[in-house]
């Protein structure tokens, strides 16, 4: 899901080709259309890839950083990378770059000190996943791609617990829908998560 940021700067983004809002990119395209085509292609076959191969850690900050490096280190040079500007979308205004570190040091520990991973109680599941993509997603980590990489985090963990997560139960505007509301409350994402058990 290609998606345009504002940037809160009153410079030019540190991320973009002079002069422009196209996300510089290691092919070399100056054209956003253009680039949604290709990162869509490129970004889809390693989606795929993932399914069957998917990148093992132990859900930390750098099990989340691997899963964006791959899904897009073809394509841009800040595939794994904390972003360094200030960005949101719409009215969401998310994490500012020098509190994203300890943000998201904020929610791994509390994975590892709830246990997350060794939890059996299905409403606790869900409420946990929920609870995890609804934070990551109001940090955003990254420039771009946090979608992607976020639910292949969470796909993750939900089979790691016994449940097999196929995102395209629900769809891409209702999933949106969920995660801006989610800022507020966190909850609202339960349902998607269950509407996608396979």
């Amino acid at each position: 899901m290609f998606s345009k940021y504002d940037v809160y700067t009153t410079t030019q983004s540190i991320y973009c080709y002079p002069s422009s809002n196209v996300l510089k990119n290691k092919l070399n395209i100056r054209d956003n259309k253009l680039l949604k085509t290709a990162e869509e292609e490129i970004t889809l076959i390693k989606q795929m890839e993932l399914l069957k191969n998917p990148i093992k850690g132990n859900f930390s900050k750098a099990h989340l950083m691997n899963i964006h490096k791959f899904i897009f280190e073809d394509i841009y040079s800040f595939a794994g990378k904390i972003r360094r500007e200030q960005i949101s979308k719409a009215d969401t205004m998310f994490y500012p770059p020098n509190l994203i570190d300890r943000q998201l040091d904020k929610v791994f520990a509390k994975i590892k000190e709830k246990n997350m991973i060794k939890e059996t109680d299905e409403e606790k599941i869900f409420d946990n996943l929920a609870y995890v993509m609804a934070e990551l997603n109001i940090i955003h980590p990254f420039r771009e791609g946090n979608g992607r990489s976020i639910r292949e985090f969470i796909r993750l963990m939900a089979k790691r617990m016994g449940y097999d997560l196929n995102w395209g139960n629900v769809d891409k505007e209702g999933l949106m829908e969920a995660s801006i509301m989610s800022v507020d409350n966190y909850k609202v994402l339960v349902g998607i998560l269950e509407a996608c058990v396979e």
